[in-house]
């Protein structure tokens, strides 16, 4: 157990914590609970939970593990961690679409109670299949202004295609995708549509494990971007949007399309230094918010690997205030 503890410190830099139940807890629990795993209390960057390690890798399935999550939570009344010593690539992947806390140290964490989902990649081939799991760029913009701008459901896929601005071939793989998802269903023959089952909230939360950085390529200049083509982003954005301070160089997105078409007229763009940040987005934030700034669901996406523990606490912040 003390593995998980070295594995968020030294590959993270989170802090965890472990101390064991007291007896009196443990009494409470049902046997086969208590011969099951080995509970302890623990902390991950000051977020109370319990690190449950099972006894034996091979007895639980998903869906067992999932219900005996449930059963947990209710007695202890904080969210519940699952530690392993081995998993499989698709349990790993089932965990993750019943929304159910694990850890493997030096390998995985997910735990979307606290929205955290961190990788030890070991190989370029873990890497390749890593990012297979993720969605593409034009699936997670649907997503995002779904829950964000508008619904999508009940629009066929050439009007859904237009409020997007891709072009319908897209459209119709990115559908796919999200159907094979699970995000998603399509209905009609003819004239098809798509509806989503869940509320935005469930959507968003289902979703998560799949989303990856909206962020492409980073750049810096000291000329001050033309406000039509960009969004405030970074911690310029978040300061906006919480109460963390604003740090001096400010931080602009833009899409890699509309990046392109303006990188001539740019002047001193360099790959490390200058007076502005800018973000190549792999999608057009414009699209997603009618404020000066980035939409918040990406602006979370963008900064979620962020180990600075006030940055944490602010994308924290404003996700919790999200009005569904």
């Amino acid at each position: 157990m003390r593995e998980i503890v070295k594995y968020m410190e030294q590959y993270f830099g989170l802090q965890a914590g472990i101390k064991p139940l007291k007896k009196a807890e443990l009494a409470n629990l049902p046997l086969y609970l208590r011969s099951n795993y080995n509970i302890s209390h623990g902390t991950l960057n000051g977020q109370k939970m319990i690190w449950a390690e099972l006894e034996n890798d091979e007895n639980s399935t998903p869906d067992q593990l999932k219900k005996q999550n449930n059963q947990l939570r209710q007695l202890l009344h904080v969210p519940v961690v699952f530690v392993f010593d081995k998993l499989d690539s698709w349990q790993r992947k089932r965990l993750i679409e019943k929304q159910v806390a694990f850890a493997q140290p030096f390998k995985q964490l997910f735990v979307p109670e606290l929205l955290l989902q961190l990788n030890d990649v070991a190989s370029s081939q873990n890497m390749a299949a890593a990012m297979a799991e993720k969605l593409t760029a034009p699936a997670q913009f649907a997503i995002l202004y779904h829950l964000q701008v508008a619904s999508l459901e009940q629009r066929p896929f050439q009007q859904i295609a237009s409020l997007l601005q891709y072009s319908t071939m897209t459209i119709t793989r990115l559908i796919k995708e999200l159907q094979n998802a699970q995000l998603l269903s399509v209905e009609g023959s003819k004239e098809k549509s798509v509806k989503f089952n869940l509320s935005k909230k469930e959507l968003w939360h289902k979703a998560l494990p799949l989303l990856n950085t909206p962020v492409r390529e980073i750049f810096f200049t000291d000329d001050l971007p033309n406000s039509k083509h960009f969004k405030i982003s970074g911690d310029t954005a978040l300061a906006a949007y919480s109460m963390l301070a604003e740090s001096l160089q400010k931080t602009y997105a833009i899409g890699k399309d509309e990046f392109r078409s303006l990188k001539g007229s740019l002047k001193n763009i360099d790959s490390k230094n200058g007076g502005y940040k800018i973000e190549v987005w792999h999608y057009n934030p414009l699209l997603l918010s009618q404020r000066n700034k980035v939409d918040k669901l990406s602006l979370y996406l963008s900064m979620q690997q962020e180990q600075d523990e006030r940055i944490q606490r602010a994308l924290q912040d404003f996700l919790n205030d999200m009005e569904w």
